[in-house]
């Protein structure tokens, strides 16, 4: 078999590991999927399509419980796991290729922890693991079909994008990030690579995840004033999500592993079971508020409310849990766009407050991913938007870059 594969051509090999990638990553969504959802079956009783009303009718105590359970054996169980395996991350992972290769099996469970702790609860994105998973899944494949280091880290990013594209159905924007965030350099053939491996994914899973896409919202327009709108919300929006991307890198570096975990992760599991008790709508990764502010539900206090959440966020990766920022950040870029607009409106300036949240969650997602581009397609595909509001969207998520260069440079 090594002999047949190293006999065929390179562009062969290359094409064949690239399709085993993308049906890879397809099946990891589905695994995640299904994951997800047994977890949240188990924990909240019988599924329901509004993911709050779920929450809620399993009552208070109930989830209460269900988070400190949580707490006290995903705290167990990556002390244990931290102890006996070095974990890398998507971006050691490909610095390291031709040195050391990840151990496979003590990855995929970190991941299968990760779906956990979200299907509990936890206030933490789901989409690390998939990603995760994919670029292992790339590095494997690009290994067995005996392709070059440089391909080989080709395809750990194209892992980790066309992962995301399978858990979230969004394969452009997924593209974008590998480009954004991984940094994987521009070519014909790592865009063609990039498309192929994301797409596929997201065709593999859709016939189990469905079309529809993640938040529900009406269509949205925009006019001459979206202009202003799009200007002030990068001015307000930005200094807060720079915040929350420091807050969140801190705690990814200073990240608990040691004995402490073992008290400190709990007991945030109990401060958050404690605090959903009351208040749901702090469930889970920010789908759930998200969700709830397009759909022009009340949300109390919500100043106070988005300042708990980025909080939630931030106590849990700096006490241990692993776990995505991308859904707490389109969440608390929702919120703070219609507070933004809120405020406005107070001023007399009355402007689209649908809008203003999905500027604002561009604005959010552009700084804490350093994604302008992949921020304005994550935006758009989340809420199912027309193209057309690209325009008001490219300006914020500009306005906002520059902010964050100027501050970049000051640090």
């Amino acid at each position: 078999m090594k002999a047949r594969l190293q006999s065929l051509p390179y562009g062969l090999r290359l094409l064949l590991a690239t399709l085993s990638l993308g049906i890879g990553t397809g099946l990891v969504g589905i695994a995640c999927h299904y994951l997800l959802e047994s977890v949240q079956w188990l924990a909240f009783g019988q599924a329901s399509s509004d993911l709050l009303q779920q929450f809620q009718e399993a009552g208070g105590l109930r989830r209460f419980l269900v988070l400190c359970v949580t707490g006290c054996l995903a705290a167990g169980f990556w002390y244990v796991l931290q102890r006996r395996y070095k974990l890398q991350s998507i971006r050691k992972q490909i610095d390291l290729v031709g040195n050391t290769d990840p151990v496979p099996l003590p990855h995929l469970l970190h991941a299968v922890m990760q779906i956990v702790i979200v299907g509990a609860g936890a206030s933490v994105g789901k989409e690390a693991a998939p990603r995760e998973v994919g670029a292992l899944i790339g590095g494997r494949l690009a290994k067995a079909f005996f392709l070059t280091v440089k391909e080989r880290k080709v395809l750990i990013a194209c892992g980790a994008g066309a992962g995301l594209a399978a858990v979230y159905q969004v394969p452009f924007a997924s593209s974008l990030f590998v480009f954004e965030t991984l940094g994987l350099a521009y070519s014909w053939q790592n865009i063609l690579l990039v498309l192929a491996s994301t797409y596929l994914a997201n065709w593999i899973v859709q016939p189990i995840v469905g079309h529809d896409v993640l938040y529900h919202l009406s269509a949205v327009s925009w006019s001459l004033s979206s202009f202003l709108q799009a200007m002030l919300i990068a001015l307000l929006v930005t200094p807060l999500a720079l915040v929350f991307r420091s807050l969140a890198k801190q705690a990814n570096r200073k990240r608990c592993k040691d004995e402490t975990i073992l008290w400190a992760l709990p007991l945030v599991f109990l401060v958050l079971g404690s605090l959903v008790s009351f208040f749901p709508i702090f469930m889970g990764n920010g789908q759930v508020l998200a969700q709830a502010l397009l759909s022009r539900q009340p949300v109390p206090y919500l100043p106070l409310a988005l300042a708990m959440k980025g909080l939630l966020v931030y106590l849990l990766l700096h006490n241990g849990a692993y776990g995505g920022t991308l859904t707490p950040s389109f969440a608390l870029g929702i919120g703070a766009g219609y507070l933004v607009t809120l405020l406005l409106t107070v001023v007399g300036v009355h402007l689209d407050p649908a809008l203003g949240m999905l500027l604002g969650a561009t604005v959010f997602l552009g700084t804490t991913l350093q994604a302008p581009l992949t921020a304005i397609a994550l935006s758009l595909g989340f809420a199912g938007q027309d193209w057309s509001l690209t325009i008001p969207l490219v300006l914020a998520a500009g306005m906002s870059y520059v902010i964050r260069k100027r501050w970049e440079k000051k640090q």
